[in-house]
């Protein structure tokens, strides 16, 4: 047993590695040999003059911008720049406007810039029908902070959404959030340095693959949240993502759903439907490598009668999970329920037991769980719903692939 001297060196580490992380920005962004200081009117002229079928290109430099642009109504319009550390558009002075570009039109193609600080999300795509994002960054510079846009890349209400070597970093939220969406693919991403590295919410048939997720809060989430459009999201196959070190302090604004999750979360299923996840690599969480868990978890109410707050039909096989060497987080509540009920220990995969109308048997839920990689591998049904009366932590039930 550790003497308790030990115990707080322990403590102290982590809290200086935390103020260590947290420090961290990406001020590289910031800075370019040249720079067009009225980008406003530069690049919402273009928006504005760009017709059906045009492409907008955005030449090299850094673009200081103090206001939203904004593309409405024009379909199969493709904005391209020089590439992503060539071709910046800077927010860091924006006096007015929601979001960095916002865009509501059908057959959109963001493809080569940087969005960095705006004062809230960096690129909204709302209703749109088709939606291309290939080498865009979404940026803070000033590091982790509360007051950064929520969410980095968010298409929202889409139809037809693919996302390709993207990079997505210092979101207050998620990086990488596709919402309400159908038809999603978000593959070959970095995000880094968010609360939430990538998240896919309330959304109809979607792929994340080839990704790396780290220095987040929590990696990969998958969530369905009551009380919006469309509600009951399902069909989501996670695989061959790198979800890493995913420990860094959550600087979310409390009272926003991401604020619950714990640092040290690799994957984090909530309320989910009919999930894969796969052939992922996923190490190095002081907390869990994924969990599983029902929206009740969360203590929220709602008031959507058509919304179903319970995960099943979750398939979570032939990953690799390797744990850390760490004590699970106490900043957050969940956090501090793992090490409630295994004192110093992480978890490489954790289910909450909860079951819809306290459905009984063995796996009434169809979690199933096979073929996963991990030396001495933590599970455990931690019996949520009965205050942890009854943890299990025998796999046998869930091994059914």
């Amino acid at each position: 047993m550790r003497s308790k001297a030990v115990y707080n060196l322990i403590l102290l580490l982590g809290v200086l590695c935390l103020t260590f992380t947290s420090c961290k920005s990406d001020k590289d962004t910031a800075t370019h040999d040249i720079v067009f200081e009225n980008g406003y009117e530069i690049i919402q002229e273009k928006l504005l003059d760009a017709s059906a079928n045009s492409t907008i290109t955005i030449p090299e430099g850094l673009y200081k911008i103090n206001r939203s642009l904004s593309l409405d109504g024009i379909s199969n319009v493709t904005i391209k720049g020089a590439g992503m550390n060539k071709t910046i558009l800077s927010f860091l002075g924006q006096s007015s406007g929601a979001e960095g570009m916002r865009i509501t039109a059908d057959s959109i193609t963001l493809e080569g810039f940087t969005i960095a600080d705006a004062s809230g999300d960096a690129i909204k795509l709302q209703g749109c029908k088709g939606v291309d994002i290939v080498e865009v960054k979404t940026t803070w510079t000033q590091g982790t902070k509360s007051s950064n846009g929520a969410y980095g890349l968010y298409p929202v209400q889409c139809v037809d959404v693919n996302i390709d070597k993207c990079e997505a970093a210092y979101a207050s939220d998620a990086g990488i959030y596709v919402g309400q969406s159908e038809n999603v693919i978000v593959k070959n991403c970095y995000a880094h340095h968010n609360v939430a590295g990538i998240e896919i919410e309330n959304c109809i048939n979607s792929e994340v693959f080839d990704n790396v997720a780290e220095n987040n809060t929590g990696g990969l989430l998958v969530f369905d949240l009551p009380d919006l459009k469309l509600v009951n999201g399902k069909g989501c196959k996670l695989y061959r993502n790198k979800i890493i070190d995913n420990n860094l302090k959550n600087f979310a604004t409390e009272g926003n759903m991401v604020a619950i999750v714990p640092p040290g979360s690799g994957i984090v299923l909530l309320a989910a439907k009919d999930v894969e996840v796969y052939n992922n690599e996923i190490s190095n969480h002081k907390t869990f490598g994924i969990g599983i868990c029902s929206y009740h978890m969360t203590e929220n109410k709602w008031k959507d009668e058509r919304y179903d707050p319970y995960t099943y039909d979750i398939n979570i096989h032939d990953n690799t999970l390797v744990r850390k060497t760490a004590i699970p987080d106490v900043t957050k509540r969940f956090g501090q329920m793992v090490n409630m009920l295994f004192p110093g220990k992480p978890q490489d995969i954790l289910y909450d037991g909860i079951t819809k109308d306290g459905a009984t048997g063995d796996n009434p839920m169809n979690i199933c769980i096979k073929n996963n990689k991990a030396e001495d591998l933590r599970f455990a049904n931690i019996d949520a719903a009965n205050d942890f009366d009854k943890v299990v932590k025998d796999l046998s039930a869930y091994e059914c692939i």
